[in-house]
């Protein structure tokens, strides 16, 4: 074993935390999403069976409504498949599959992000390296979108020597790194996945000053 490789009964009961923390991540997303809007909807539709008997035309624009209502949630739960394996990874590879993901979300949470790759940055590595990297990232915005009220986020993809340098920084309310609530932000859950991959995460935050997450992961060969 090298210096600094942790053995394998520790590397598998990390994978195994990792594994049940995703699981935990997806049945709480169903949970405040999907399952929410449906029960919703079903609570609609019985004040609608209701109204049809007294006031059909009004019935009528409440069933327009909802019907909108159920496209959004279809749409919610695409976004939930495709989050669980990003198609564009095993397409067109990590770089390119961040790109889409900055687009897509700069359009679906109304903010701006500016993102820049260094020309020596390519994703010419393990796949399933890249949809670990990828999902560090998404974690990191889903943060941003849930906890740092945030108008604009820097996102910079570089490399030094064998490491793969993320840096993903939000104009938020920022928090202090040192005093997170139990069970909020994911933090120690991200510097588990980046110690898993052989890497580690610096994370920059002050009240009121934004953040900076940067993720460090050896993924090139040396030279």
């Amino acid at each position: 074993m090298k210096h600094g490789e942790l053995p394998v009964y520790d590397r598998t009961d990390q994978a195994i935390r990792l594994i049940e923390e995703e699981r935990r991540r997806i049945a709480r997303d169903l949970h405040d999403g999907p399952a929410q809007d449906i029960t919703n909807v079903s609570m609609r539709l019985e004040i609608i069976q209701r109204m049809l008997k007294t006031t059909p035309e009004l019935a009528e624009a409440e069933l327009a409504r909802l019907n909108s209502r159920v496209i959004g949630i279809v749409n919610s739960i695409r976004r939930l498949i495709y989050d669980l394996r990003p198609v564009a990874i095993d397409e067109v590879g990590l770089v390119k599959a961040v790109t889409e993901l900055c687009c897509r979300l700069q359009d679906d949470w109304h903010l701006t992000i500016d993102l820049t790759v260094a020309p020596d940055v390519h994703d010419n590595f393990a796949p399933a390296k890249q949809v670990a990297i990828y999902r560090l990232v998404q974690e990191v915005f889903q943060n941003i979108h849930k906890h740092a009220a945030a108008s604009r986020v820097q996102v910079s993809l570089t490399r030094c020597g064998p490491e793969l340098f993320i840096r993903i920084q939000d104009d938020g309310k920022g928090f202090d790194p040192t005093s997170i609530p139990a069970g909020r932000y994911g933090i120690a859950g991200m510097r588990e996945r980046a110690a898993y991959l052989g890497g580690r995460l610096v994370i920059q935050s002050a009240p009121g000053q934004g953040s900076q997450f940067t993720f460090g992961i050896p993924v090139y060969g040396e030279g």
